[in-house]
């Protein structure tokens, strides 16, 4: 179980698990040290507004990712899957990479994706920017069903 919240501007979470059940401000190299070497994270993950600039050896997130703003982040790396959604708005990450699966939504609005990676199966909502690059690249594929688009995009 995970929460967050925000004091003057920085962010905190709240963690719980067999090795974590104090309050940490999240750092690249907290979360190097702590999430970045499982394989799996049980529950929500977030990341946003964070300079992390790699995902480690995440490959599954039981819950919820948000990597909302974290501008530093290029890539998901090992990535698979999430079992709810995945908010990605304004990060620079150009390809879905290994990702296969996101159980509900995936939130790319304001991202300039370029490939789709390895993704077969998104459960609920793609949203996109109107006219962007990924808008473009998500109506000329198998997921142009899915496709919600914005044209002033939060």
């Amino acid at each position: 179980m995970s929460y967050r919240w925000f004091k003057n501007n920085r962010m905190y979470v709240a963690t719980y698990d067999i090795e974590m059940t104090d309050i940490h401000r999240l750092t690249p190299e907290y979360y190097d040290d702590h999430i970045g070497n499982q394989t799996h994270y049980k529950g929500d993950l977030n990341l946003m507004y964070t300079k992390i600039t790699s995902l480690g050896k995440l490959e599954h997130v039981g819950g919820w990712i948000d990597l909302d703003n974290t501008t530093h982040l290029k890539s998901l790396g090992k990535l698979e899957h999430a079992s709810t959604s995945i908010f990605m708005r304004r990060t620079n990450v150009t390809s879905l990479g290994n990702l296969k699966s996101v159980g509900f939504n995936l939130d790319l609005r304001r991202t300039n994706l370029t490939d789709l990676g390895k993704l077969e199966q998104v459960g609920g909502s793609i949203f996109c920017t109107r006219d962007s690059d990924t808008h473009k690249l998500l109506i000329n594929s198998k997921f142009v069903d899915r496709v919600a688009s914005y044209l002033n995009p939060s």
